[in-house]
């Protein structure tokens, strides 16, 4: 069933949209609830029908902070949701990025990408394949003056917006913290209100290293951060990092991932001395109990305000969501579990 904009549209006055708690994101004067939607797969492995039904679910589950970027959805991610966005731009807070670009795609190509999705729906272990195919179209480490002004000048169109939340280094690289022109034109950028808030986003070692420095006008960090690599959230939190507002992406850190924590938690509720409390809660490990697990071991007092699972189906959503707003673990049991992973 294909399924549109207007579709969503005409839907949604019939739907109840949910509500969840919203938190301050540091001292950006942003306020969102605690997980937000990656863009990356829409219009890239995911086609325009199921992009716009994941958007959709997410709104009506009360998600408002969308994460997206220049090259996201071979470039066209931005564009599908600024019109996803149009009449409710100022209830969502959109982050995007910069630093890699999209490569032009002619029209043949678009037709590639059409039979890539479908090879990946039949074949899921194609995934890491088709990765390395699209990684060939984007230009990485463009941190210069004038790829930023023409690349959030971009981004403003195809958002449909005069102005983005956040504004995200993409990927980037250590050096880029040294280039003072490019700092100060972000800055510029922060000053003129077409940015409200610069940040970072990259591996753990270069965000500590922005965090350290101090780096101006940096006050957003974005960073992977799964169960078995918790301590650089730990270590942000206690580098002085309260003032920055903190985003993990990647949380389930890929199936290889999924699995081990499936083994550690397994072997946790074989221990005798578990409290029968909390092996009830955990049960068979189902998908839910999992999201539950994975996403609150990340947020609950790590420091971290929004989490950014890939999530492009309805289920897992609703999953996602219901782990944070309805989690069935108590903040304690949440620190035995985390012990037990970080073994």
């Amino acid at each position: 069933m294909s399924f549109s904009i207007k579709t969503f549209q005409k839907r949604k006055t019939l739907t109840k949209e949910a509500v969840m708690q919203e938190i301050e994101l540091g001292s950006s004067g942003l306020r969102a609830p605690q997980i937000g939607f990656g863009c990356a797969a829409l219009l890239g492995r995911t086609g325009r029908s199921d992009s716009v039904r994941a958007l959709g679910a997410a709104w009506d589950e009360g998600i408002r902070f969308f994460d997206t970027a220049r090259t996201y959805g071979y470039g066209e991610s931005e564009g599908l949701l600024g019109e996803f966005l149009g009449g409710r731009r100022d209830q969502a807070v959109i982050a995007t990025k910069f630093g890699i670009l999209p490569a032009r795609q002619p029209g043949w190509k678009k037709l590639v990408r059409a039979t890539a999705r479908k090879v990946l729906a039949l074949a899921p272990s194609a995934h890491k394949m088709l990765q390395k195919g699209a990684a060939t179209q984007f230009s990485k480490n463009q941190f210069s003056v004038p790829v930023l002004q023409q690349s959030i000048e971009d981004s403003l169109r195809s958002l449909r917006t005069d102005y983005v939340d956040f504004l995200f280094l993409h990927a980037a690289p250590a050096s880029v913290l040294d280039q003072d022109d490019l700092m100060e034109a972000m800055g510029r950028l922060v000053e003129s209100g077409k940015v409200r808030v610069a940040g970072i986003s990259a591996d753990p070692d270069v965000v500590a290293l922005a965090l350290e420095r101090g780096t101006p006008p940096l006050k957003a960090l974005q960073f992977p951060c799964n169960l078995f690599e918790l301590s650089a959230a730990a270590s942000f939190s206690k580098g002085g990092a309260g003032s920055y507002a903190l985003v993990a992406n990647h949380p389930f850190g890929g199936v290889a991932r999924v699995q081990q924590c499936r083994e550690v938690l397994q072997g946790l509720i074989a221990k005798p001395d578990l409290d029968p409390a909390l092996k009830e809660k955990l049960g068979g490990l189902e998908d839910q109990v999992l999201a539950d697990v994975v996403l609150n071991s990340i947020l609950r007092d790590t420091g971290i305000h929004i989490v950014i699972p890939a999530m492009m189906q309805v289920k897992h959503i609703r999953a996602n969501v219901q782990a944070i707003s309805k989690s069935r673990f108590t903040t304690d049991e949440i620190l035995r579990i985390r012990q037990a992973l970080m073994l």
